[in-house]
């Protein structure tokens, strides 16, 4: 069993709790109703949608009661009306006189979605005399990967209200099978002076309806003691529930209220398109969510706004293209559009969508398989398209074209953008070694290593017969990598594939008789199946000890993904990487084991751990058109909950010795990127104390101009948490990582850390092939009170960037050098 975090310092808490934007979300009265059928104590209440009926309810309920407006999601008494009336709730014996004022008002509140909700509803409840308020909540865990127990003193405003120092928080994860112990309510019972059976009733009501429903969230926002009865009653609460499980949560789904959502947004959730409405003037189309947040922060860099955040997906149609122009087109504010797409399939899409802009100016960036075919489409088209190649070009057009829009505080970025050029390494001396690696602490899994695939490992497929896994297994044994074969379940026994192209390979109806009938294991699997049907195929991986365990699925359920994450801390053998994720590749081994665009990777020095596929397949790109290419290449995915961690990815490629450099790409969302940070300097600490020298590592991090509260298509990429992306950004250069602003800039940072370093030969020849750059050094020697110090900033100048903006990067980086500076300059 897990045991309690007793007086957890409260930054994870408040971490746990703030992704829950992306979940629908149910009113009070909803709330109510349903924790009452599960036999918890809750305030009597009433629905009202006219201030007439508030009065009658307040008659009939009796007493004190309170008047809270329904907007969603909500904060308890927090929040301000159009006309300027303060606070969502009053307490009255009347309240008419404050629900006239609310209905049909807008209330502006730190915890709606966007920037206001519209209130149409109020609910009425009895006031209670209470004698002790508590907050109680269960929520998700990302560190821990499972349900975790949240409880303080004193009514707050949500989990927002909970101070990062506070020492009266109480965070005790649960064991997800086991859920709660009595030790559990022991501790809680005693830590907070409440009646041990009434609590008991209390939170096994909480927990069985967090498990049917696949709840994210449960908020019991008071938990109140009566004075006179001593009686625990919940009287505010909020629920949220996990999207992904949309289809076995029918019938509480339908409770959802779409008057309280964007209809533009409703109707993109159709095609399975993600699409948010921003204030700039360029409509943006991208595949993949960590490309389209990307694009969106160089737009921003570069002094443009963008006018939406639009997703996609990695696996989009023409189909959807279409529609995603309809909706780019509906935002009258749009006078340019930028297209960033990865892949040349949707060029006949985009030229045909085009001939309906009305002249409205298109920039288009296509890359990877036919991109070039593509791009010569468009330049031929004879219509208003812009083609680029350039990832930082594209933008610029985009601007140049769009023209200047009024400035918005969402749009600007925080100095530790712009501070993101600035790096920390200095000329290897002879004396100093880069370390392969250092000896594994005891608490670092030893199925890491499982990771390295190469020539010789072998794979078996779930799924096999599936369209997906059948396409992917022709491509992936063209590719060269070693298939076994599969499992499907929809088959009785043994037999060969029905493609004829993978006929010799066989398919068995379980995994364990397919093991049994190899004449050895297979090293990895690939899990190719349905979200709903992700989380078995997984668990039998588990329970055949199979180390390498890849699944791709999106949205798979988070409750599905407690049980697998209960099923990897219990063993020493597997290793998962996703769900979400587009897999693991080793380019010079040629095996591929997921969905990536296998022939885009070229065998080379750089390895890269991303959670974002369509970010990685651009760090690719860039890595291989500077003549670098790929080592080892790990989609550790934007899960919520995922099987390898950004921080693990990052130790398999510190230990390979193949790479030479290696690129982490994060986004907001969870700690991962603080963890891989921490790490990052414990590496460096450990490479000193043995006189070696870390890799060079070139970063970034997708997200900065994410609106607050949104979810960027990632379950995980959740803007507004706690840390920020500036936050994220700031770790990892204090780890010595080099950030890059857009994708367009890894290739030549690292190529020229690479040659500073003396870990590859600086070749005339592959100079003449790629766009000229150089980097611009500026160095200090301080004095103080720590000693001598020796400072470097720099810059990236190439044959794209204007003399006046490396000037400004270079002025920025003095300013800010000498800002922070401490001691005797």
């Amino acid at each position: 069993m897990l045991r309690p975090s007793l007086l957890q310092r409260s930054r994870s808490v408040v971490q746990v709790f703030r992704f829950h934007a992306r979940f629908f979300s149910l009113r009070k009265h909803q709330t109510q109703d349903i924790l009452a059928q599960y036999g918890i104590p809750v305030s009597r209440a009433r629905l009202a949608t006219r201030p007439a009926d508030v009065a009658g309810d307040i008659h009939e309920i009796g007493g004190i009661c309170t008047t809270e407006s329904q907007v969603l999601p909500r904060g308890n008494g927090t929040g301000t009306f159009e006309d300027g009336t303060k606070g969502e709730s009053r307490r009255s014996s009347k309240g008419r006189k404050f629900s006239s004022k609310i209905l049909s008002q807008t209330l502006f509140s730190h915890q709606t979605l966007t920037h206001d909700r519209l209130s149409q509803y109020v609910n009425v409840a009895k006031h209670l005399n209470t004698g002790h308020d508590l907050f109680l909540a269960i929520t998700t865990d990302r560190s821990n990967g499972c349900p975790s127990l949240v409880m303080s003193h004193g009514g707050v405003s949500g989990i927002e209200g909970l101070a990062g120092d506070d020492l009266n928080v109480l965070k005790v994860p649960l064991n997800y099978a086991e859920g709660v112990t009595e030790e559990t309510i022991t501790i809680l019972s005693e830590r907070f002076a409440l009646d041990r059976k009434q609590l008991t009733t209390i939170l096994q009501g909480l927990l069985t309806f967090y498990k049917k429903s696949d709840a994210t969230l449960i908020e019991i926002n008071p938990l109140i003691r009566e004075s006179e009865s001593g009686r625990l009653i919940c009287a505010s609460s909020k629920i949220s529930i996990d999207d992904a499980a949309f289809k076995r949560q029918s019938q509480i789904f339908s409770l959802r209220d779409k008057s309280q959502e964007m209809a533009v947004e409703l109707e993109a959730e159709k095609h399975g398109l993600v699409y948010i409405q921003l204030e700039g003037n360029i409509g943006c189309l991208v595949n993949g969510a960590g490309l389209a947040m990307a694009t969106n922060d160089a737009v921003a860099e570069y002094g443009g706004r963008c006018a939406n955040f639009l997703d996609g997906g990695g696996q989009a149609t023409k189909e959807t293209m279409v529609k995603a122009f309809e909706l780019i087109l509906s935002d009258k504010r749009v006078n340019t559009i930028l297209v960033n797409i990865y892949g040349g399939k949707f060029t006949e899409s985009i030229i045909a969508a085009a001939q309906n802009f009305h002249g409205i100016p298109m920039v288009v960036r296509l890359q990877g398989t036919n991109s070039a075919v593509g791009q010569k489409m468009i330049a031929e088209s004879g219509l208003k398209l812009f083609a680029e190649d350039d990832f930082g070009s594209a933008v610029k057009k985009a601007i140049q074209l769009a023209g200047p829009s009024r400035p918005s505080p969402g749009a600007i970025l925080s100095k530790a953008t712009a501070s993101s050029r600035s790096s920390r390494f200095t000329k290897t001396s002879a004396s100093q070694q880069f370390m392969p690696a250092y000896p594994c602490s005891p608490s670092i899994p030893s199925t890491i290593s499982n990771l390295n695939v190469g020539p010789d490992t072998q794979v078996i497929y779930q799924g096999f017969t599936g369209k997906a896994a059948t396409s992917n297994a022709l491509a992936t044994v063209a590719y060269g990598t070693q298939i076994m074969g599969g499992v499907s379940p929809s088959i009785h026994s043994f037999c060969p594939h029905p493609n004829p192209f993978l006929s010799h390979l066989p398919v068995f109806p379980t995994l364990r008789t397919a093991i049994s009938s190899f004449p050895s294991k297979p090293h990895a699997t690939a899990v190719l199946v349905p979200a709903l049907h992700a989380a078995s195929a997984i668990l039998e991986a588990i329970e055949a000890e199979i180390p390498l365990i890849v699944s791709v699925a999106e949205h798979v359920p988070l409750h599905d993904m407690f049980r697998v994450q209960a099923a990897l801390r219990s063993q020493s053998t597997s290793r998962l990487v996703g769900p979400n994720c587009p897999g693991v590749i080793a380019p010079p081994a040629k095996c591929r084991i997921g969905i990536m665009p296998h022939l885009q990777y070229r065998a080379g020095c750089v390895g890269i751990v991303s959670k974002s596929g369509t970010l990685s397949y651009e760090a690719v790109g860039a890595t291989t058109n500077v003549g670098l290419g790929q080592s080892l290449c790990i989609g550790v995915g934007g899960d919520m909950l995922p099987g390898t961690s950004l921080r693990e990815g990052l130790e398999a490629l510190l230990r390979d010795e193949a790479t030479k450099g290696i690129v982490p790409l994060g986004e907001i969302g969870g700690e991962a990127e603080i963890e891989a940070a921490e790490f990052l300097k414990e590496w460096d600490r450990e490479a000193v104390r043995k006189r070696g020298r870390r890799k060079p590592v070139v970063g970034m991090i997708t997200g900065r101009t994410a609106p607050k509260g949104r979810v960027m298509g990632h379950a995980g990429a959740v803007a507004g948490g706690i840390p920020t992306a500036s936050d994220k950004i700031k770790a990892l250069e204090d780890a010595g990582v080099t950030i890059a602003v857009h994708p367009g800039e890894i290739g030549n940072l690292m190529r020229a850390l690479l040659e500073r370093e003396g870990l590859i030969p600086v070749e005339e020849e592959q100079r003449k092939d790629r766009p000229q750059s150089c980097i611009w050094l500026l160095r200090f020697d301080i004095t103080g009170q720590s000693g001598f110090l020796q400072k470097e900033l720099r810059t990236l100048v190439d044959s794209r960037t204007t003399i006046p903006r490396a000037c400004a990067n270079i002025s920025y980086l003095i300013v800010a050098f000498f800002r922070n500076a401490s001691g005797k300059i």
